[in-house]
């Protein structure tokens, strides 16, 4: 912000030294005095109110002013000035044409300050946002509006310097709907819209497929597979056996790895010694105990997959089983020796 203050006093002083031409802006111009006289005076005026508030960093009333005094009578350093002003309000791509006009201005008469107006509107071309309107084919009759202002045919379907901000877009076609698009206008980037082919047939809409949920979908694929409730329950009980006699086996191999420590180290051992013997004794039985819990879970999963795989598949829908006169259950159990399955029945 410094910085942008630094240019500011030195556009000022710089772009101020004689009056000087400009073009009439957005800002709204005051009605010209019939006198010339008057005219100049009051331009003078404004002029110097804009380049106070200007320094003192009221961009908005300063360019206001300076555009009026410019409006009145066209000066050099007035519309550097301007240039200047809208820089530092964030207006670069206005500033940047009316640095180009100044320069234009500047250089049919010999001025000095064409070349710094021509310096200041390089170093703010690279930074300009654009904002590229494209059209169908076949457009005749189509009127582009940007925030309600008519864009001409030379505006059309190039990328165009634009301020920095958010634009609405309305493109009107005779007995066609409306169109509407919102952008908004980046430094060194280009904003696109597509005015859409109103005689095209507008695109039907592919149906999205549902994910297939996971009971249905797997159901439906494993019976196509000839495989049954039954079946995929043996498979399931079966996978948790083998991860219990997995775990168990691990469990027991480091159960007796450490229990063969603790009978060495004891049979020759001193009292320090005798101690990390004891340790290994307890580490040993407690490896023992998961071994033998993982190897309980492990049977009751083998024997459930057995019992599942064994039993016939129903087409029927099942019925209770008070009405099939006999029913089962297959419950694992497990303690700190071992651990099984039971099959429970009744008839």
């Amino acid at each position: 912000m410094a910085s942008a203050n630094r240019f500011v006093l030195v556009a000022a002083s710089l772009l101020a030294l004689v009056p000087a031409s400009a073009r009439a802006d957005e800002e709204p111009p005051l009605t010209s005095p019939a006198d010339p006289t008057a005219a100049a005076t009051l331009a003078e005026t404004l002029f110097q109110d804009g380049k106070r508030l200007l320094e003192q960093g009221a961009f908005v009333e300063a360019c206001t002013k300076l555009a009026q005094s410019d409006a009145l009578d066209p000066a050099i350093g007035t519309l550097g000035l301007l240039a200047a002003c809208h820089e530092q309000e964030g207006r670069t791509a206005t500033a940047w044409r009316e640095y180009g006009e100044t320069a234009r201005r500047a250089e049919a008469v010999n001025d000095e300050r064409g070349a710094f107006a021509r310096q200041r509107a390089s170093a703010l071309e690279p930074e300009l946002p654009r904002l590229l309107v494209r059209l169908p084919k076949g457009a005749e009759g189509i009127a582009v509006f940007r925030n309600g202002v008519r864009l001409s045919a030379d505006e059309l379907g190039v990328a165009q310097p634009i301020d920095p901000g958010t634009y609405e877009i309305v493109a009107r076609l005779p007995g066609k709907p409306e169109f509407r698009a919102t952008v908004t206008a980046e430094p060194r980037k280009v904003a696109e819209v597509e005015v859409p082919d109103w005689n095209r047939p507008a695109p039907v809409p592919t149906p999205k497929k549902e994910p297939a949920r996971l009971d249905a979908g797997t159901s439906n694929l494993l019976t196509s597979k000839g495989l049954g409730p039954r079946k995929v329950g043996a498979i399931v009980a079966g996978g948790v056996g083998l991860t219990g006699f997995s775990i168990a086996a691990a469990f027991a191999l480091s159960a007796g790895s450490r229990n063969a420590a603790s009978v060495s180290i004891q049979e020759s051992c001193t009292t320090a010694s005798c101690e990390r013997g004891r340790e290994l004794r307890e580490d040993a039985l407690r490896s023992a105990t998961v071994a033998n819990v993982a190897f309980g879970i492990g049977a009751a999963g083998a024997v459930t997959a057995l019992v599942l795989a064994l039993l016939p598949e129903r087409a029927e829908t099942p019925k209770p089983a008070s009405l099939l006169g006999f029913h089962y259950e297959v419950a694992p159990w497990a303690d700190r020796t071992g651990g099984g399955a039971l099959l429970i029945g009744k008839f």
